[in-house]
């Protein structure tokens, strides 16, 4: 397991029977420069991926939001990386980033669902 973390974000990495699978953890409201330090690190992380397509949990339960930069750099981050995911599962209890994700899941080619708990979110990430 690796784990790095930055302001802003902690990312942990893990190999398991089918490839990997990246835990993001976002807290507060995320800045221009979390996405300028956070990047690289996933960015390592998808290129040390074992199998074909990554899995990845999102875990947003401390996550205020973005800042208008922030927002475009979590768009362009998706778009760059979204062909290379095959499952995301994001832990919230927000009705308005289950919302917004469920329009940008609409524009993903992976699978992406919403769990309450980690227990759930790993349970079927794993899967």
């Amino acid at each position: 397991m690796t784990v790095t973390s930055s302001h802003g974000f902690t990312l942990e990495s893990v190999d398991v029977a089918h490839g990997s699978v990246i835990t993001v953890f976002a807290r507060g409201r995320l800045s221009h420069q979390d996405y300028q330090e956070f990047i690289p690190q996933l960015e390592a992380a998808i290129a040390e991926q074992t199998g074909d397509r990554l899995r990845l949990v999102f875990d947003a339960r401390e996550l205020v939001g973005w800042e208008p930069q922030a927002a475009v750099d979590d768009l362009r981050l998706g778009l760059r990386h979204g062909r290379h995911v095959e499952r995301v599962a994001l832990i919230t209890e927000a009705r308005w980033l289950t919302l917004l994700s469920s329009v940008v899941g609409l524009l993903m080619p992976g699978e992406l669902r919403h769990f309450e708990d980690r227990a759930s979110a790993d349970a079927w990430i794993r899967a």
